[in-house]
């Protein structure tokens, strides 16, 4: 049986109304990210809709994931989240913001002959030692963010135990 982590909230989600959302406070810079753990959605205080500092976040964003930002009443900008950790990625996949679905690929090794495929771009005779397994991605509905995360945590939990 799995076990239920206690998680206190922060505050409630301007995209479910629920008090689902955590609050991060980065102490480098003084500033506090959003993540809502109904829906997937992510934000920080200086995603301000139309702000140059949006501008330059959404570089780092596929167009599915522009797509489905959301904003909220203080015109603060949400996008689905991307988790990314040494052994698996949760990220969102699909054709457009109606269809879209979470998805969770492990992190696999390659090795021999099959890192030759994969070349590091830009260092001669330099190839990558692990990849992102996409093919074998598992698949969540756009309204189920909380398995997916549950299917993340738990690679990361198994890979820390397989390590010890």
């Amino acid at each position: 049986m799995k076990e239920k982590v206690k998680v206190t909230y922060d505050s409630i989600s301007p995209i479910t109304m629920q008090e689902c959302v955590i609050e991060e406070a980065n102490e480098k810079d003084n500033t506090t990210s959003y993540l809502c753990m109904q829906s997937g959605y992510s934000s920080h205080e200086h995603l301000i809709d139309g702000s140059e500092f949006q501008k330059k976040f959404e570089k780092s964003l596929t167009e599915l994931m522009i797509s489905c930002k959301l904003t909220d009443d203080n015109k603060r900008a949400w996008y689905p989240t991307f988790m990314q950790t040494p052994f698996a990625m949760l990220y969102i996949d699909g054709t457009d913001k109606k269809t879209y679905e979470w998805k969770v690929a492990s992190v696999v090794p390659l090795k021999g002959e099959e890192r030759k495929q994969y070349p590091v771009i830009g260092k001669e005779n330099e190839y990558h030692t692990s990849k992102l397994d996409v093919d074998n991605a598992k698949s969540f509905d756009k309204y189920n963010f909380g398995d997916a995360l549950d299917e993340l945590y738990s690679i990361v939990k198994g890979e820390y135990i397989n390590e010890d």
